[in-house]
């Protein structure tokens, strides 16, 4: 499966790029109708209901001539990462650059308020999360990525 999955991300990366709009996350199941293919994208000003469908008819001319894939034998789902999404994988602190986030980390951590830092994401720079947190927004905090638990979008 996840040399489907590989073979799928390759294409659609192909394809959504040149629309400004990136893959945030892409699963690939077998259900019981079939191959299930969930798509999160996303796109600086927001994903609207138009770049949906327009990924989905992309995807599905792709899907239709891809060979693990039998034409009618898959579901496609396109969707935005919501306002409150928490983030699976690394490469989300880049995608997500300039958004506001809200950050729980370790206890070890010690510039947090209770365990969670609420700031505006500047992006990941080698292993550390750079912020710019709600309580100095003068100044700048890095956070180790191992020192935190979750990352969520904050509206």
């Amino acid at each position: 499966m996840d040399d489907t999955r590989q073979i799928l991300l390759k294409e659609f990366e192909r394809v959504v790029e040149p629309l400004g709009i990136q893959i945030v996350e892409l699963s690939v199941y077998v259900g019981k109708s079939g191959l299930n293919i969930q798509v999160i994208i996303y796109r600086e000003g927001g994903v609207t209901l138009d770049d949906c469908e327009r990924v989905t008819r992309n995807y599905n001319d792709i899907l239709n001539i891809l060979e693990p894939i039998d034409e009618n034998n898959y579901t496609l789902q396109v969707s935005s990462p919501g306002i409150d999404r928490v983030f699976k994988d690394e490469k989300e602190y880049n995608i997500f650059a300039s958004r506001h986030v809200k950050i729980i980390v370790d206890e070890a951590f010690q510039h947090s308020e209770g365990g969670m830092i609420r700031g505006v994401l500047k992006g990941l720079d080698g292993d550390r999360v750079v912020l710019v947190p709600h309580s100095d927004p003068g100044g700048q905090l890095t956070i180790p990525i191992g020192s935190i638990r979750k990352t969520q979008l904050d509206g």
